[in-house]
């Protein structure tokens, strides 16, 4: 059931809500992002090597963007957009909370959305053209963990809200069962250089968290997609610089 409700809240697949859920369960879903990023990734992989088959690399790697995009419904993008136009719209955290708010996207918000699907797309293409392509399993996996971890570490900036309301049912045991889960995977299909690409991306983006917290007085719903969003791009940049220090 966990798994169910991570799929809605993180994918456009269909999952029928009922009145009278137990909210708590809904909260604890957050144990499964990982496992839905799996999901995620395993599409994104799979229809990469089929379209492969019939398109240019560029073309190629286009869909697998406008795919990424669509199966999360933009949640994340969204929460990237709002989160930009909050730190370089506003100059009190109460400002800048507010601009958060605003479902209207601002210069700030597009530009931030603009230059992420920039290097999603050119990664993907470098990807593709080095052998990597597995790695878009990893990814989307890696990067919903790496936020889990963030969600217990940092206070709310909200005491409302979708990031405080899985922060208060998330509890400290779950991100370590779903790292288990995650590293296990990254291991298997990736060996050591995936294991260093996804424990530098929790440090760099745990230093990034750390900013962002001490500018907002914690962190939002948008700011953990955002992290979400930025650790799948850190990921991909850190691919080659990996392979290459490891000499593989």
């Amino acid at each position: 059931m966990g798994l169910l409700y991570a799929l809605r809240f993180l994918t456009i697949i269909p999952v029928p809500y009922k009145q009278g859920e137990n909210m708590a369960k809904v909260g604890g879903s957050a144990a499964f992002f990982p496992v839905a990023g799996l999901l995620i990734g395993t599409l994104l992989f799979g229809a990469e090597r089929l379209f492969n088959l019939l398109f240019i690399p560029e073309v190629n790697a286009a869909l697998i963007c406008l795919l990424w995009i669509v199966i999360s419904g933009g949640l994340h993008l969204d929460g990237l957009a709002d989160l930009a136009d909050g730190l370089g719209g506003g100059r009190t955290k109460e400002e800048k909370l507010s601009i958060m708010k605003d479902s209207r996207s601002g210069a700030f918000g597009v530009l931030a959305l603009v230059i992420l699907v920039l290097l999603k797309w050119s990664l993907i293409i470098q990807m593709m053209t080095e052998g990597n392509q597995f790695y878009l399993i990893l990814i989307p996996m890696s990067a919903r963990w790496i936020t889990m971890n963030f969600i217990v570490m940092f206070p709310s900036a909200r005491k409302e809200g979708m990031g405080s309301f899985f922060k208060k049912h998330m509890g400290v045991w779950k991100p370590v069962i779903a790292g288990i889960f995650t590293l296990t995977i990254v291991f298997i299909l990736g060996g050591l250089p995936a294991i260093l690409i996804c424990l530098t991306t929790l440090l760099l983006l745990g230093i990034a968290a750390l900013i962002i917290s001490r500018i907002l007085g914690g962190l939002t719903g948008d700011a953990y997609g955002s992290l979400i969003e930025t650790g799948e791009v850190l990921m991909m940049l850190l691919i080659p610089v990996a392979l290459r220090v490891l000499d593989l």
